[in-house]
C-alpha cells in the first residue's frame, strides 16, 4: 500500500519500491507486447502510399460572361462538397473502370469498396490544396491510383459545368424563339400604324404644327390690338373696324382649326411612341439573348474548372506500413505504461499489510517483527508448529528469536509482560503457529514456560505438542478437575502446555468468570511467560474478554493477506475491551520482496551460519 498521506506524503521512492515490489508485471509486459507486435509487424506484407496533391481554387477562371448565368459559390460548403464527391462511390466506381482499362498494373479482385478503402484525401485547412493519398502493396499500382484519382475528379468537375452550360443553353434557344416572333410583331404595327396614318416622320410635323399655331396666336394678339387702338377713334361701324374685327374672327377659326389638328397629331404621336418602345425593347432583349447564346456555345466548347494538378503521384521507394521501428519503440512504451499502471492500480487495490512501514503508518502500533513463510523448511503440520524446537538454526526460527527480543524490549521494568495473548483479526493468520513457536524460542533462553491453548471452538494447538485434547482450561472452568491435572509436560525443555479441554456450548460465560483470572494468577506464580492461544477477536467475543486480564497482547497479521479494514476493526475493539497490544508480527511473508532491511539482515544470518559450519 502507498503510505497514508495523513501521516507522511507520498515519495518517489514509494514509487520506486511498488515498481519493485511489482517488477515481474513490468517485465511480463515489457516481454509480451513488443514480441507479439514485433510478429505481427513481422508478418504484415509492406504497404506503400502514393500522394497526388490537386489546387481547388476559389472562382472559375474568366473566360466569358457566362460565368453571370453560371455560377458557383466557392465557401466551406463548396469545398465540402468537394471532399464527399472524392470519397464518393459514383468516383471510385469511375477511376475503376479506368484503371481495368489499362494493361499497365493488374487490377483483378478490385472493387470501388476496396478503391475508397486505400484512399485518404487530406485538405490542407491553411490553403486549398487537397493531398490525395493511395495506400497499396504495389508501389506502381499505388501512384497510379493516385493519379487516375485526380485525372477522373477533374473531368468529373468539367463534365458538371459542361452539363450547366448545356442547359443554359437550351433554355436560351428556346426563348429566342419566342423573342424573335414578338420583335417581328412589334415591328409590324409600327410599320401598319405608320401607313395607316400617312406619317413620315412624326417629330417634323409636330414641330410645325407647333410653329403654325404660335404663329396664329401671334397674329391674333397683333389684331387685338389694332382693334383696340381703332376703337378708341373709330365707332364700331367703321370700315376699318369692321375689317379688324373680320380678320380677329378668322384668324381664331384658324387656332381652333389648327389646335384640334395638334391635339389629333399628338393622339397619334403617343400611340407612335409606344409602338416604337416595344419595338426598341424586343430588338434589345433579342439582340441580348443572341449574344448570351452565342457565349454559352463558346463556353461549352472551351474545358475550363476550378481544379487543376499540382503533382502528379510517384511510386514510392520505402514501404509507409509497417513502420517496424516505430512500433516495435512504441510497443515498449506502451508496455511499459501498462506495466507501470497496472502495479500502481494494483498497489491501490491492495489494502493488505505488507511491511513494518504499514504496520506503522496504518495501525499506528509497533512492529515486533516478520515471520517468514515456513513452507520451505517445513513439510508437515508437525514439523511446522515446532520448527524452532526441530530446527533451532533456520530462519524461521531466527526471525521468532527476533520477534523474542522485541517483545523483551517492550517489556517494562516495572511491569513485566508475563501473560501474552495471541490473537489475530480473522482466521488461518497462524496464531496457533505463532503461539507454539513463540513459546518454544521463550523456553529456550531457561524461562519456565506454559502455553495455553484458550480457543475453545476450534482447538488446534494440542495437536502441535502431540497431546490429547482432554481435561482443559474448560474442564477447570467448571470445576470438574484441578489446576495440577491440566497442566501437561512437553517434550521441549522448560515448556508445559495446557489443552483448551472439552468443548463446551458457551466458551464466553466461561471466560467471563473471575476464574479465569485466578487461574492466570496462579500460573505466573510458576512461571516467568504464560503464551495463550485465542480465538480470532473478530470472530467471537472470547478475546475481547481476556484482553483486559492479560499484560499485553500480540497481534497477529498474515502478511500481504490480512485487509487492512480488518485489522483497524480489530484493533479498536481490543482498545474498547481495554487491552495492552504489545505490537504487531507479520506472518507468512517473504519479507526479501517487501522489505530490504529484513532482506540484508536476512543475508547477514545465512552468512553467518555458513561462517559457523565452517
Amino acid at each position: 500500500m502507498l503510505p497514508n498521506p495523513e501521516i507522511r506524503e507520498v515519495t518517489i521512492q514509494d514509487y520506486l519500491k511498488i515498481i519493485k515490489k511489482r517488477l515481474w508485471i513490468i517485465i511480463a509486459f515489457l516481454v509480451i507486447i513488443p514480441t507479439v507486435v514485433t510478429i505481427r509487424v513481422s508478418l504484415q506484407k509492406p504497404v506503400y502510399r502514393a500522394t497526388a496533391s490537386i489546387l481547388i481554387e476559389a472562382s472559375l477562371p474568366k473566360i466569358t460572361k457566362f460565368e453571370e448565368v453560371y455560377t458557383l459559390e466557392a465557401g466551406t460548403q463548396y469545398y465540402q462538397t468537394q471532399y464527399k464527391i472524392l470519397i464518393s462511390r459514383a468516383l471510385a466506381e469511375r477511376v475503376l473502370e479506368n484503371l481495368q482499362s489499362s494493361q499497365d498494373v493488374d487490377y483483378s479482385g478490385y472493387s470501388a469498396a476496396r478503391l475508397l478503402g486505400q484512399l485518404d484525401i487530406q485538405p490542407d485547412r491553411n490553403s486549398q490544396i487537397v493531398w490525395i493519398n493511395v495506400e497499396d502493396e504495389n508501389p506502381l499500382r499505388a501512384a497510379a491510383i493516385a493519379n487516375i484519382y485526380a485525372k477522373i475528379y477533374i473531368e468529373q468537375d468539367i463534365e458538371a459545368r459542361n452539363r450547366a452550360t448545356k442547359a443554359a443553353t437550351g433554355w436560351l434557344e428556346s426563348q429566342m424563339g419566342g423573342i424573335k416572333t414578338k420583335l417581328r410583331e412589334s415591328e409590324e404595327a409600327l410599320n401598319e400604324y405608320i401607313q395607316k396614318n400617312r406619317i413620315v416622320t412624326m417629330p417634323d410635323i409636330e414641330q410645325s404644327s407647333k410653329g403654325l399655331l404660335e404663329g396664329l396666336k401671334g397674329n391674333k394678339s397683333n389684331l387685338e390690338t389694332g382693334l383696340a387702338e381703332a376703337l378708341k377713334r373709330y365707332k364700331y361701324k367703321h370700315p376699318k373696324v369692321i375689317a379688324l374685327t373680320a380678320q380677329l374672327d378668322d384668324t381664331n377659326k384658324k387656332i381652333e382649326q389648327e389646335t384640334n389638328r395638334l391635339l389629333d397629331l399628338n393622339q397619334n404621336l403617343v400611340q407612335y411612341n409606344m409602338l416604337k418602345k416595344e419595338v426598341e425593347s424586343n430588338q434589345q432583349l433579342y439582340t441580348v439573348m443572341l449574344t448570351r447564346t452565342k457565349e454559352t456555345d463558346v463556353s461549352e466548347k472551351i474545358e475550363t474548372s476550378r481544379i487543376r494538378i499540382l503533382d502528379s503521384a510517384k511510386p514510392p521507394s520505402v514501404p509507409f506500413k509497417p513502420q517496424k521501428k516505430k512500433a516495435i519503440n512504441s510497443s515498449i512504451l506502451i508496455a511499459l505504461f501498462c506495466g507501470i499502471g497496472l502495479s500502481l492500480f494494483l498497489e491501490y487495490l491492495d489494502s493488505s499489510i505488507r511491511t513494518a512501514e504499514d504496520v506503522s503508518s496504518y495501525l499506528s502500533l509497533p512492529f515486533l517483527g516478520y515471520v517468514p513463510s515456513v513452507t520451505k523448511e517445513a513439510k508437515s503440520d508437525s514439523e511446522r508448529n515446532l520448527i524452532c524446537f526441530q530446527k533451532p538454526q533456520s530462519t524461521i526460527t531466527e526471525s521468532y528469536r527476533a520477534v523474542r527480543t522485541s517483545i523483551i524490549f517492550a517489556s517494562p521494568e516495572d511491569k513485566p509482560l508475563k501473560s501474552i495473548l495471541i490473537t489475530s483479526s480473522l482466521p488461518a493468520e497462524g496464531k496457533s503457529f505463532v503461539t507454539s513457536n513463540l513459546a518454544t524460542v521463550f523456553a529456550q533462553v531457561n524461562e519456565r514456560v506454559i502455553c495455553l491453548d484458550i480457543d475453545m471452538r476450534r482447538p488446534k494447538l494440542h495437536k502441535a505438542f502431540n497431546i490429547e485434547n482432554k481435561n482443559g482450561i474448560s474442564n477447570f472452568l467448571i470445576g470438574t478437575v484441578d489446576l495440577e491435572k491440566i497442566i501437561r509436560p512437553t517434550n521441549i525443555p522448560n515448556l508445559s502446555f495446557i489443552c483448551s479441554g472439552t468443548i463446551p456450548p458457551n466458551p464466553s460465560e466461561l471466560l467471563s468468570s473471575a476464574k479465569i483470572r485466578l487461574l492466570l494468577e496462579e500460573l505466573k506464580q510458576k512461571y516467568d511467560r504464560i503464551i495463550i492461544d485465542s480465538p480470532p477477536i473478530l470472530s467471537v467475543a472470547d478475546t475481547s474478554l481476556l484482553s483486559n486480564i492479560v499484560d499485553g497482547i500480540i497481534f497477529i497479521v498474515k502478511g500481504a493477506s490480512t485487509r487492512l479494514e480488518a485489522t483497524v476493526k480489530a484493533k479498536a475493539q481490543i482498545l474498547k475491551a481495554k487491552g495492552r497490544i504489545i505490537g504487531v508480527v507479520i506472518n507468512n511473508i517473504e519479507p526479501e520482496k517487501e522489505d530490504r532491511y529484513y532482506y540484508y539482515h536476512y543475508y547477514y544470518s545465512e552468512e553467518a551460519k555458513k561462517q559457523a559450519k565452517i
